[in-house]
């Protein structure tokens, strides 16, 4: 105990040398290294704290900082919810509980449409989601596939994992397996690398992927350019659909707006309903927090507190989850009533300058800031030159202003005199660097990010 304790400290400050000390506090705060498992470290996280989100967000920076400060070469980590202690972040792991002939994998119980915060900008995509839960599989009403689309932060992987654990309620025996496309990656990759097992490993892949009654997929647009894994996915939606088996998937764009996406599955993608949900309004923010706060019974704010959140942070609902759940551990600190001032002056001014700066940048901001962090002219940067030196700044500056800005993706294509399809590429191709803790490129984010007056956080909203 005291060893993994000690590891999990060293790997937190390790982490504090990439990702910003309010960002450390604000995604691992109240964690603590549980015990040593083998080749595992498993973390205990509080009940606020989503153990999948944050290995998919923070998986690799995590890895990393945990293997310079251990002399264990093969050491890996889990994250463990205080609640249920059950491992919530590995994406390839599984977890199953046993109905009547029937399994769920991957569900986090948490998850359900009763704690999910209705407002305008997702009633329909919420009561779609109900009616997939309780009629899964059902082609005259045109609900499979359901493909649910928005930027991040907005509850779609919340509804996947609700749409799950409905259906199994209503229906024990159904077979139910939430992934993300990226565990479906690895897993596709892994059984190439099975040996002389190969043969084995396919069916067992094929047996698991083309069988559930439910497929719930996340993150569907990381399948971008990855043509092995999109043509084995087609396979899987035919036998799937073919079978009258529901699949949903989420995404940060719309099928046809995923970048290198085989035109037969974005056809596929879009035969059945697509919906978009959007940045929830103040008054779903609102309530968003309210509901939020009944889980803690023990902590009081007052309407003028939980007004100035609802107000001041509004980019997404994971930073609105953030703000509050800095607050609460304040007020548990303090004793005694927050103020609104504390808040503004203290307290959440990181949240509240990252939110009005980005209502302040500009596509040209963010250009001005590339240019002289990689050297290269306004006029190169917007112009037709394709070389390494101009070409990759250039992605950068595309997927920052994805990012920073709440200039669309036509507005940003302008600003660079580059169509939809561009656009969209650069932001995946930077998005992946990033995520896959590429050291240039997350050294040049970190930089520019920095003269903007933002923090890596605005990647992960």
């Amino acid at each position: 105990m005291n060893e993994a304790k000690g590891l999990w400290e060293a790997t937190l400050k390790e982490l504090s040398q990439l990702l910003s000390q309010v960002e450390v506090m604000r995604y691992f705060g109240g964690s603590e290294g549980l015990s040593l498992d083998g080749q595992t470290l498993k973390i205990a996280l509080p009940e606020d704290k989503d153990g999948a989100l944050l290995k998919r967000n923070f998986g690799t920076f995590i890895q990393n900082a945990l293997l310079k400060v251990s002399d264990r070469p093969n050491l890996g980590f889990d994250f463990v919810s205080t609640q249920a202690e059950l491992p919530v972040g590995a994406l390839g792991s599984k977890f199953p509980v046993q109905g009547v002939q029937g399994t769920e994998e991957g569900l986090l119980k948490h998850f359900t449409f009763d704690t999910f915060v209705m407002g305008p900008s997702n009633q329909f995509p919420l009561t779609m989601a109900k009616y997939v839960a309780q009629h899964p599989g059902d082609d005259a009403n045109r609900t499979n596939p359901l493909f649910l689309y928005g930027p991040t932060g907005v509850g779609k992987t919340h509804l996947l994992h609700a749409i799950g654990n409905m259906a199994r309620e209503h229906n024990p025996k159904l077979r139910v397996l939430y992934t993300t496309s990226e565990n479906l990656m690895n897993e596709y990759m892994g059984q190439w690398k099975a040996g002389e097992s190969s043969n084995e490993a396919i069916q067992a892949f094929q047996n698991k992927f083309r069988t559930p009654d439910i497929l719930l997929v996340d993150d569907i647009q990381y399948m971008t350019g990855k043509s092995g894994l999109q043509n084995e996915f087609f396979n899987i939606f035919n036998a799937l659909k073919d079978a009258q088996k529901q699949i949903v998937m989420t995404s940060d764009r719309a099928p046809a707006e995923i970048p290198d996406l085989v035109d037969r599955l974005v056809s596929r993608f879009q035969s059945g309903l697509t919906l978009d949900i959007e940045v929830p309004a103040y008054e779903t923010r609102l309530n968003i927090l309210r509901m939020k706060l009944t889980s803690y019974p023990d902590v009081k704010l007052s309407n003028d507190v939980l007004d100035f959140i609802a107000t001041r942070v509004s980019s997404s609902v994971r930073a609105l989850e953030g703000a509050l759940s800095v607050t609460i551990n304040y007020a548990r600190v303090k004793g005694s009533d927050v103020t609104v001032e504390e808040l503004e002056k203290s307290l959440l001014r990181t949240y509240i300058q990252q939110e009005e700066q980005i209502l302040r940048l500009s596509c040209v901001d963010v250009q001005r800031a590339v240019c002289s962090y990689y050297n290269v002219r306004m006029d190169d940067l917007v112009g037709q030159g394709r070389s390494r030196e101009v070409a990759f700044p250039r992605q950068v500056a595309v997927f920052l202003c994805r990012k920073l800005t709440f200039s669309s993706t036509t507005e940003i294509g302008k600003a660079f005199n580059r169509n939809h399809t561009t656009v969209l590429y650069s932001c995946t191709t930077v998005q992946n660097l990033y995520k896959d803790g590429d050291t240039s490129t997350v050294s040049a984010l970190k930089a520019i990010l920095a003269t903007l007056g933002q923090t890596t956080s605005a990647l992960n909203s």
